[in-house]
Protein backbone atom coordinates (compact mmCIF):
# COMPACT_ATOMS: atom_id res chain seq x y z
CA UNK A 1 0.00 0.00 0.00
CA UNK A 2 1.26 3.87 -0.83
CA UNK A 3 1.85 6.25 1.59
CA UNK A 4 -0.20 9.00 1.37
CA UNK A 5 1.19 12.78 0.73
CA UNK A 6 -1.08 15.83 0.92
CA UNK A 7 -0.44 18.73 -1.01
CA UNK A 8 -1.46 21.78 0.43
CA UNK A 9 -0.22 24.18 -1.70
CA UNK A 10 -2.83 26.24 -3.88
CA UNK A 11 -3.74 25.65 -7.61
CA UNK A 12 -1.23 28.82 -8.83
CA UNK A 13 1.71 27.90 -6.68
CA UNK A 14 1.72 24.37 -7.26
CA UNK A 15 1.67 25.17 -11.33
CA UNK A 16 4.91 27.21 -10.61
CA UNK A 17 6.58 24.46 -8.35
CA UNK A 18 5.73 21.33 -9.67
CA UNK A 19 6.63 20.06 -13.18
CA UNK A 20 5.02 16.93 -14.87
CA UNK A 21 8.20 15.08 -14.09
CA UNK A 22 7.93 15.79 -10.70
CA UNK A 23 4.43 14.69 -10.03
CA UNK A 24 5.10 11.66 -12.06
CA UNK A 25 7.59 10.47 -9.60
CA UNK A 26 5.97 11.88 -6.21
CA UNK A 27 2.81 9.41 -7.81
CA UNK A 28 4.95 6.67 -8.21
CA UNK A 29 5.81 5.85 -4.50
CA UNK A 30 2.88 8.14 -2.75
CA UNK A 31 -0.74 8.68 -3.48
CA UNK A 32 -1.68 12.16 -2.93
CA UNK A 33 -4.96 14.53 -3.11
CA UNK A 34 -6.10 15.79 -6.72
CA UNK A 35 -3.92 18.16 -8.14
CA UNK A 36 -6.75 19.57 -10.73
CA UNK A 37 -8.84 20.09 -7.55
CA UNK A 38 -6.49 22.19 -5.56
CA UNK A 39 -8.02 25.13 -4.33
CA UNK A 40 -7.19 28.85 -5.87
CA UNK A 41 -6.32 30.19 -2.08
CA UNK A 42 -5.40 26.94 0.34
CA UNK A 43 -7.52 27.06 3.47
CA UNK A 44 -8.37 25.33 6.91
CA UNK A 45 -10.80 23.27 5.58
CA UNK A 46 -9.52 21.25 2.56
CA UNK A 47 -6.00 21.14 4.85
CA UNK A 48 -8.05 19.21 7.11
CA UNK A 49 -9.70 17.29 4.83
CA UNK A 50 -6.24 16.42 2.99
CA UNK A 51 -4.91 15.55 6.23
CA UNK A 52 -6.98 12.73 7.30
CA UNK A 53 -4.94 10.03 6.59
CA UNK A 54 -1.49 11.72 4.97
CA UNK A 55 1.86 10.61 6.13
CA UNK A 56 3.47 13.09 4.96
CA UNK A 57 2.19 17.14 3.23
CA UNK A 58 4.22 19.86 1.11
CA UNK A 59 3.57 23.25 1.72
CA UNK A 60 4.66 26.65 0.38
CA UNK A 61 4.04 30.35 -0.10
CA UNK A 62 0.23 30.68 0.05
CA UNK A 63 -0.33 27.69 2.88
CA UNK A 64 -2.10 29.33 5.84
CA UNK A 65 -0.58 28.08 9.69
CA UNK A 66 -1.76 24.67 10.83
CA UNK A 67 -4.54 25.11 13.55
CA UNK A 68 -2.87 23.80 17.01
CA UNK A 69 -5.24 21.43 16.98
CA UNK A 70 -4.20 19.49 14.07
CA UNK A 71 -0.16 18.58 16.12
CA UNK A 72 -2.55 18.02 19.38
CA UNK A 73 -1.84 15.15 21.43
CA UNK A 74 -4.47 12.55 20.54
CA UNK A 75 -5.42 14.20 17.23
CA UNK A 76 -5.62 11.06 15.71
CA UNK A 77 -3.92 11.81 12.88
CA UNK A 78 -0.77 9.89 11.18
CA UNK A 79 1.10 12.77 9.70
CA UNK A 80 4.98 12.17 10.45
CA UNK A 81 6.14 14.90 8.09
CA UNK A 82 5.71 18.48 6.41
CA UNK A 83 8.03 19.37 3.88
CA UNK A 84 7.98 23.13 3.40
CA UNK A 85 8.62 23.93 -0.35
CA UNK A 86 9.29 28.04 0.96
CA UNK A 87 11.61 28.73 3.35
CA UNK A 88 10.92 30.42 6.65
CA UNK A 89 8.65 27.98 8.89
CA UNK A 90 7.74 30.09 12.25
CA UNK A 91 4.70 31.30 10.43
CA UNK A 92 3.48 27.49 9.65
CA UNK A 93 3.49 25.30 12.38
CA UNK A 94 2.09 26.20 15.82
CA UNK A 95 4.36 25.42 19.26
CA UNK A 96 2.18 22.04 19.66
CA UNK A 97 3.74 20.71 16.16
CA UNK A 98 7.15 20.70 18.34
CA UNK A 99 5.94 17.96 20.79
CA UNK A 100 3.80 16.36 18.34
CA UNK A 101 6.96 13.56 16.65
CA UNK A 102 6.05 14.88 13.00
CA UNK A 103 8.94 16.24 11.63
CA UNK A 104 9.36 18.92 9.57
CA UNK A 105 11.74 19.87 6.27
CA UNK A 106 12.66 23.64 4.58
CA UNK A 107 14.05 24.71 1.20
CA UNK A 108 15.67 27.63 2.94
CA UNK A 109 19.32 26.21 1.74
CA UNK A 110 17.95 25.92 -1.92
CA UNK A 111 16.21 29.37 -1.90
CA UNK A 112 19.75 30.58 -0.63
CA UNK A 113 21.55 29.83 -3.41
CA UNK A 114 18.84 31.77 -5.39
CA UNK A 115 19.79 34.79 -3.49
CA UNK A 116 23.78 34.08 -3.42
CA UNK A 117 23.24 34.55 -7.42
CA UNK A 118 21.09 37.16 -7.02
CA UNK A 119 24.22 38.97 -4.90
CA UNK A 120 26.45 37.74 -7.41
CA UNK A 121 24.63 39.67 -10.05
CA UNK A 122 24.42 42.86 -7.96
CA UNK A 123 27.80 43.23 -7.21
CA UNK A 124 29.02 42.37 -10.67
CA UNK A 125 26.77 45.15 -12.11
CA UNK A 126 27.59 47.77 -9.43
CA UNK A 127 30.57 47.23 -9.55
CA UNK A 128 31.12 47.55 -13.26
CA UNK A 129 28.37 50.62 -13.43
CA UNK A 130 26.15 48.59 -15.59
CA UNK A 131 23.01 50.36 -14.18
CA UNK A 132 24.73 53.89 -14.79
CA UNK A 133 26.26 53.03 -18.53
CA UNK A 134 22.95 52.06 -19.38
CA UNK A 135 21.15 54.68 -18.36
CA UNK A 136 23.80 56.70 -20.33
CA UNK A 137 23.24 55.19 -23.55
CA UNK A 138 19.24 55.12 -23.53
CA UNK A 139 19.57 59.20 -23.23
CA UNK A 140 21.81 59.28 -25.73
CA UNK A 141 25.16 59.80 -24.48
CA UNK A 142 28.61 57.36 -25.20
CA UNK A 143 30.76 58.12 -22.22
CA UNK A 144 32.53 54.62 -22.12
CA UNK A 145 35.14 53.91 -19.47
CA UNK A 146 35.77 57.49 -18.54
CA UNK A 147 32.77 58.13 -17.29
CA UNK A 148 33.21 60.20 -14.43
CA UNK A 149 29.60 59.13 -12.60
CA UNK A 150 31.56 56.19 -11.19
CA UNK A 151 34.65 54.61 -11.52
CA UNK A 152 34.59 51.00 -12.11
CA UNK A 153 36.25 47.72 -10.29
CA UNK A 154 36.46 44.81 -10.86
CA UNK A 155 35.71 42.23 -7.82
CA UNK A 156 39.61 40.38 -7.21
CA UNK A 157 41.73 41.80 -4.42
CA UNK A 158 38.44 43.81 -3.08
CA UNK A 159 37.25 43.19 0.56
CA UNK A 160 33.63 42.07 0.77
CA UNK A 161 31.93 41.71 4.37
CA UNK A 162 29.15 39.61 4.56
CA UNK A 163 27.15 40.12 7.78
CA UNK A 164 25.60 36.98 9.40
CA UNK A 165 26.62 33.49 8.27
CA UNK A 166 23.00 31.97 7.43
CA UNK A 167 22.14 29.83 4.47
CA UNK A 168 22.17 32.38 2.15
CA UNK A 169 25.18 34.27 3.81
CA UNK A 170 27.50 30.98 3.56
CA UNK A 171 26.18 30.21 -0.17
CA UNK A 172 27.15 34.27 -0.89
CA UNK A 173 30.42 33.48 0.59
CA UNK A 174 31.04 29.99 -1.39
CA UNK A 175 29.56 31.68 -4.82
CA UNK A 176 32.20 35.07 -4.47
CA UNK A 177 35.25 32.99 -3.61
CA UNK A 178 36.23 32.17 -7.02
CA UNK A 179 36.72 36.28 -7.60
CA UNK A 180 39.68 35.74 -5.31
CA UNK A 181 38.33 38.64 -3.04
CA UNK A 182 38.95 38.94 0.81
CA UNK A 183 36.09 37.51 2.55
CA UNK A 184 35.39 39.15 5.80
CA UNK A 185 32.42 38.10 8.00
CA UNK A 186 30.67 39.32 11.17
CA UNK A 187 28.84 36.98 12.79
CA UNK A 188 28.24 36.49 16.64
CA UNK A 189 27.70 32.47 16.72
CA UNK A 190 30.52 31.28 14.28
CA UNK A 191 33.50 30.56 15.93
CA UNK A 192 36.72 30.87 14.61
CA UNK A 193 37.57 27.45 13.74
CA UNK A 194 34.21 27.18 11.35
CA UNK A 195 35.34 30.45 9.78
CA UNK A 196 38.62 29.39 9.05
CA UNK A 197 36.85 26.29 7.51
CA UNK A 198 34.34 29.00 5.16
CA UNK A 199 37.62 30.31 4.21
CA UNK A 200 36.48 33.71 5.75
CA UNK A 201 38.21 35.86 8.77
CA UNK A 202 36.15 36.72 10.97
CA UNK A 203 35.58 40.67 12.32
CA UNK A 204 33.46 42.82 14.51
CA UNK A 205 31.08 44.33 12.49
CA UNK A 206 31.94 47.82 12.94
CA UNK A 207 35.61 46.95 11.89
CA UNK A 208 33.82 44.90 8.72
CA UNK A 209 31.83 48.25 8.33
CA UNK A 210 34.28 50.34 7.86
CA UNK A 211 36.88 48.37 6.09
CA UNK A 212 34.85 46.27 3.20
CA UNK A 213 34.44 47.65 -0.35
CA UNK A 214 30.93 45.46 -0.29
CA UNK A 215 28.92 44.49 2.12
CA UNK A 216 26.04 42.24 1.91
CA UNK A 217 23.78 41.63 4.80
CA UNK A 218 22.17 37.78 5.26
CA UNK A 219 21.49 38.31 8.88
CA UNK A 220 18.21 36.22 10.00
CA UNK A 221 15.20 38.42 10.79
CA UNK A 222 15.08 37.54 14.39
CA UNK A 223 14.89 40.57 16.99
CA UNK A 224 18.51 40.72 17.68
CA UNK A 225 19.08 41.55 14.12
CA UNK A 226 16.49 44.44 14.06
CA UNK A 227 18.12 48.04 13.31
CA UNK A 228 21.58 46.47 13.09
CA UNK A 229 22.38 48.98 10.52
CA UNK A 230 21.50 52.35 12.78
CA UNK A 231 22.34 55.78 13.25
CA UNK A 232 25.64 54.30 14.87
CA UNK A 233 26.93 52.06 11.98
CA UNK A 234 25.48 53.76 9.51
CA UNK A 235 28.29 56.53 8.97
CA UNK A 236 30.91 53.64 9.21
CA UNK A 237 30.49 52.36 6.02
CA UNK A 238 33.20 53.63 3.86
CA UNK A 239 33.33 56.04 1.01
CA UNK A 240 32.88 54.49 -2.17
CA UNK A 241 31.10 50.94 -0.84
CA UNK A 242 28.60 49.38 -1.90
CA UNK A 243 25.84 48.55 0.15
CA UNK A 244 23.31 45.22 -0.33
CA UNK A 245 20.23 43.71 1.57
CA UNK A 246 18.56 40.70 0.08
CA UNK A 247 17.86 39.58 3.86
CA UNK A 248 14.84 41.48 5.24
CA UNK A 249 14.03 45.65 5.92
CA UNK A 250 13.95 45.43 9.53
CA UNK A 251 17.88 44.77 9.72
CA UNK A 252 18.12 48.59 8.99
CA UNK A 253 17.02 51.47 10.04
CA UNK A 254 15.86 53.21 6.84
CA UNK A 255 16.19 56.62 8.06
CA UNK A 256 19.96 56.32 9.18
CA UNK A 257 20.98 54.79 5.62
CA UNK A 258 19.05 57.15 3.84
CA UNK A 259 20.81 60.07 5.95
CA UNK A 260 24.37 58.42 4.77
CA UNK A 261 23.52 57.39 1.05
CA UNK A 262 21.98 61.33 0.39
CA UNK A 263 25.21 62.39 0.95
CA UNK A 264 26.26 60.39 -2.13
CA UNK A 265 29.09 58.46 -0.69
CA UNK A 266 28.70 54.93 -1.51
CA UNK A 267 26.17 52.89 -3.44
CA UNK A 268 23.30 50.40 -2.40
CA UNK A 269 21.01 47.96 -3.66
CA UNK A 270 18.19 47.13 -1.73
CA UNK A 271 15.65 44.15 -2.22
CA UNK A 272 13.90 44.60 1.26
CA UNK A 273 12.14 47.67 2.81
CA UNK A 274 10.30 47.54 5.89
CA UNK A 275 7.25 47.68 5.57
CA UNK A 276 6.75 46.60 1.53
CA UNK A 277 6.55 47.73 -0.32
CA UNK A 278 7.92 51.40 0.19
CA UNK A 279 5.75 54.55 -0.66
CA UNK A 280 5.66 55.21 -3.75
CA UNK A 281 7.63 58.10 -2.72
CA UNK A 282 10.54 56.64 -0.90
CA UNK A 283 13.71 58.12 -0.56
CA UNK A 284 14.95 54.52 -2.40
CA UNK A 285 12.96 54.85 -5.27
CA UNK A 286 14.14 58.30 -6.03
CA UNK A 287 18.05 58.23 -4.92
CA UNK A 288 20.54 57.94 -7.97
CA UNK A 289 22.73 56.39 -6.03
CA UNK A 290 20.38 53.09 -5.24
CA UNK A 291 18.87 50.29 -7.06
CA UNK A 292 15.72 48.90 -5.42
CA UNK A 293 14.60 45.71 -6.23
CA UNK A 294 11.10 44.12 -5.42
CA UNK A 295 12.17 41.14 -2.91
CA UNK A 296 12.72 39.22 -5.71
CA UNK A 297 16.17 38.24 -4.38
CA UNK A 298 15.17 34.05 -3.67
CA UNK A 299 12.63 31.47 -4.86
CA UNK A 300 11.22 33.65 -7.89
CA UNK A 301 13.10 32.50 -11.23
CA UNK A 302 11.45 29.60 -13.23
CA UNK A 303 13.78 26.96 -12.84
CA UNK A 304 14.32 27.96 -9.00
CA UNK A 305 10.55 27.61 -8.11
CA UNK A 306 11.06 24.16 -9.95
CA UNK A 307 14.21 23.00 -7.87
CA UNK A 308 11.93 24.05 -5.06
CA UNK A 309 9.15 21.52 -5.92
CA UNK A 310 12.01 18.92 -6.41
CA UNK A 311 13.26 19.10 -3.09
CA UNK A 312 9.94 19.24 -1.41
CA UNK A 313 9.48 15.80 -3.11
CA UNK A 314 12.55 14.41 -2.44
CA UNK A 315 12.81 15.15 1.17
CA UNK A 316 9.69 13.24 1.29
CA UNK A 317 10.66 10.27 -0.90
CA UNK A 318 13.95 9.98 1.51
CA UNK A 319 11.81 10.12 4.75
CA UNK A 320 9.55 7.90 3.74
CA UNK A 321 11.55 5.10 2.33
CA UNK A 322 14.40 5.62 4.20
CA UNK A 323 13.63 7.83 6.71
CA UNK A 324 16.11 10.39 6.00
CA UNK A 325 16.40 14.02 5.72
CA UNK A 326 18.58 16.77 4.21
CA UNK A 327 17.18 19.83 5.74
CA UNK A 328 15.62 18.72 8.92
CA UNK A 329 14.49 21.63 11.36
CA UNK A 330 14.60 21.13 15.02
CA UNK A 331 12.90 23.33 17.83
CA UNK A 332 16.33 24.67 19.14
CA UNK A 333 17.13 25.88 15.94
CA UNK A 334 14.57 28.80 15.20
CA UNK A 335 15.91 31.35 17.61
CA UNK A 336 18.40 31.52 14.58
CA UNK A 337 15.90 30.96 12.17
CA UNK A 338 14.32 33.42 9.46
Amino acid sequence: MKNQVAILVNKKMAGSIFKKETIDFLHSFADTNDFLTLPDAMNIDYMREALKNADACITCWGTPSFAPDMFAKGSGGKLRLVAHAAGSIKNLVPKEFWDSGCRLTSNAPVIAEDVAQTVLALVLNSLKNLWGFSKDTRNGQWSGGESSNFITKRLDGLRVGVVGASHAGRETIKILAPFRCEIVLSDPYTSPIEAQSLGVKLLPLEELLSTSDVITLHVPPVESGRHIINSRTAPLIRDGALFINTARGMLVDEKALIAELEKGRFFACIDVTDPEPPPADHPFRKLGNVILTPHIAGGHSVNGRHMLGDNAVKEVYNFLTKGLLKYDIRREMLELMA
